[in-house]
């Protein structure tokens, strides 16, 4: 080969052998050189725990990213994600735990990072009566998933209005009849007011304390008046053939009809709403005849005492319907009567 081939030759190697060197340095300086000048090392610390990270990120949060951690509401982060990142930075990140809050009759999973539950119910803005009570303490700890319960406490003073009964004083009576009494003094009962202090939690009664007591009124003792005096049985208008009347009292009457016809009365009788007949709370009285007097009326009419009742303090006589028809008590129902006993 000639000279001249040898030399074209030899300047094409060396034209190659540069461009590799050239390729070769590039590839030194992607690899070796470039990171080392655009990356940056930094310090992560994520709930307390320190960790070296090499990264090419310009922000922190760029950082986060790049290691797989995003931001949820309540965690702390120092400095901000848009904090331009500086070689040697130290990048904090404390994520917020979940807690549950009861409070005002409801329970909520709040994810927070305060320390103790002061500093939870301080960052909820959520205010503290002077009797509420809250558990755990307020400079109580706080762990990841603890339960944190603010009981609404409330006194106040309940009073209530207690009637004080009365007493009944009898006294006897000798111009009064045997078996008669006369109320003097109605008797009226008088008034106390007790007072209690009553502990609400979160609306219920928890807790009630007696304060005191006062007497607001009185009573007033009922008098009343028993006669004592001995009446010889008479002969009124109300006897016949010739008998005589042995016992006279006053009272409630009432009636009943439909619902008991053809029911047996108490002494054996089949009951007749359209016979004269009635029913005495005395057992003593059954089988004997009276004359029933509605005093309203002034109208009278004998029946037959067949059954027992009624059963209603105050009442002593219950006529069949047509005896209270007889005596113009029906439509009443009920009526103050004279019942003489006829012997």
């Amino acid at each position: 080969m000639t000279l001249p081939g040898w030399c074209s030759k030899l300047k094409v190697m060396q034209i190659m052998g540069k461009g590799l060197l050239i390729v070769f340095l590039l590839v030194i300086f992607s690899l070796v050189v470039y990171p080392r000048v655009t990356t940056k090392q930094v310090v992560l610390v994520v709930d307390g725990k320190a960790g070296q990270v090499l990264t090419g990120a310009e922000t922190v949060g760029q950082v986060l990213a790049e290691s797989g951690l995003f931001l949820r509401e309540n965690d702390l982060l120092t400095p901000a994600q848009e904090t331009e990142l500086k070689r040697g930075m130290e990048i904090r990140l404390q994520r917020a735990v979940p807690l549950f809050l009861q409070v005002d009759g409801r329970t909520t999973l709040v994810y927070s990072n305060a320390n103790t539950t002061a500093e939870l119910l301080s960052e909820l803005g959520i205010s503290l009566g002077q009797n509420d009570r809250v558990t755990p303490g307020l400079n109580q700890q706080l762990a990841e998933g603890a339960k944190v319960h603010v009981s609404r406490v409330r006194r106040e003073v309940s009073r209530k209005e207690v009637a004080i009964p009365f007493k009944t004083q009898q006294k006897n009576d000798p111009e009064l009849a045997s078996g008669r009494r006369r109320v003097a003094v109605a008797g009226k009962p008088g008034t106390m007011v007790r007072s209690y202090e009553v502990v609400y939690v979160d609306g219920q009664e928890e807790e009630r304390n007696f304060i005191e007591e006062k007497r607001v009124s009185e009573p007033v003792d009922s008098v009343v008046y028993v006669g004592t005096k001995k009446v010889a049985p008479v002969i009124t208008a109300s006897a016949r053939d010739g008998r005589r009347v042995s016992k006279v009292m006053e009272g409630l009457a009432s009636w009943y009809g439909a619902d008991f016809q053809g029911n047996r009365t108490a002494y054996g009788d089949i009951f007749d709403k359209n016979k004269l007949t009635a029913a005495s709370p005395s057992r003593a009285m059954a089988g004997k005849m009276v004359r029933v007097t509605y005093l309203r009326s002034g109208r009278s009419v004998d029946v037959l005492i067949n059954d027992y009742g009624p059963h209603i303090p105050g009442r002593i006589i219950d006529l069949s319907m047509a005896a209270a028809r007889a005596i113009g008590m029906l439509s009443s129902g009920v009526g103050r009567v004279r019942v003489e006993v006829l012997e």
